[in-house]
């Protein structure tokens, strides 16, 4: 599946969708989510992370999970915008298959960590630049999956696909504010 979403994405996420299996994206999202944890956790300790790293690496398949449920409700919502009934259990069926991807995301982490000792600056600058181009590609493939399943046009899927990381975003943002709100009042 994951050959076929990098070579076919919109035939291999159609053909999901037309015969949408829950437990696929779920085995996806937590098969994702155990990788990712073994990659960032080794990362942490070649690139000698601390605890905060060991941390978010123990967290990650759980955020994953949360994502992707909360994704799904999003979506649905924007589609419920759009006029179109919410189809939830199929989103989370097709789109729970594009998370595999991210699986490249936490080589090239375990590559920026590995980077002192393999080839400096130079190997860890060209890693990085790879995370923006598989960060780009996932978002992506929620877009297809978006389109996939609800029958719209490009654009109006990429829009309501957009609405978790939208949300992330303003979650993010809103935290920023509060600690620099409680730091300036000398409480952080």
């Amino acid at each position: 599946m994951l050959a076929s979403l990098l070579v076919h994405p919109r035939r291999a996420l159609g053909a999901a969708a037309a015969r949408p299996r829950l437990a696929a994206g779920a085995v996806a999202v937590g098969a994702t989510g155990i990788v990712c944890l073994g990659l960032e956790l080794l990362a942490a300790a070649v690139g000698r992370g601390g605890s905060a790293a060991v941390g978010l690496s123990i967290a990650f398949p759980v955020m994953l999970a949360v994502f992707w449920l909360a994704g799904a409700v999003l979506v649905g919502a924007g589609a419920r915008l759009m006029g179109l009934a919410p189809r939830r259990h199929d989103l989370l069926a097709v789109s729970g298959l594009t998370f595999p991807v991210l699986v490249l995301y936490a080589v090239i982490t375990l590559l920026q960590a590995a980077s002192p000792r393999w080839g400096g600056a130079v190997l860890s600058t060209a890693a990085g630049l790879l995370a923006l181009p598989v960060v780009c590609w996932f978002v992506a493939l929620n877009a297809v999956a978006v389109r996939a399943v609800y029958d719209l046009p490009a654009l109006s899927a990429t829009a309501i696909a957009l609405l978790p990381y939208a949300a992330l975003s303003a979650v993010l943002l809103l935290l920023v504010v509060v600690v620099s709100a409680l730091h300036a009042l000398g409480l952080v």
